[in-house]
């Protein structure tokens, strides 16, 4: 990658990281977006903030997150809602602090 994909990507990384920690999007879509992030900046990258791909992969294939939600039957939804919820705030800490950190050192 040259260095100006590199300074672009982390400018991505970085915007990311202040949605998450401004919940624009909710927690999960967040992750999401700097889990993507990462994975373009290279696996080093992914090695050291590895919170996010362990939350993602901590919310269970059934539940609606992020668009998905406005497709589901309301309370079908809503009654998947404790578990989503069970998950976000066994990994709320860890993400917003990792956003920090991220913009601590990248921002």
């Amino acid at each position: 990658m040259t260095p100006e994909q590199q300074d672009a990507r982390t400018r991505r990384l970085v915007s990311a990281a202040r949605a998450l920690l401004s919940l624009q999007g909710g927690l999960y879509v967040g992750a999401r977006r700097i889990e993507n992030s990462l994975i373009w900046l290279g696996p080093d990258f992914q090695t050291k903030h590895r919170v996010f791909a362990e939350f993602t992969d901590a919310v269970p294939r059934d539940i609606p997150v992020g668009t998905a939600r406005l497709l589901w039957n309301p309370e079908a939804m809503l009654a998947t809602d404790a578990r989503l919820a069970s998950v976000e705030a066994r990994f709320r800490a860890q993400l917003l602090a990792e956003s920090v950190e991220i913009l601590r050192h990248y921002g």
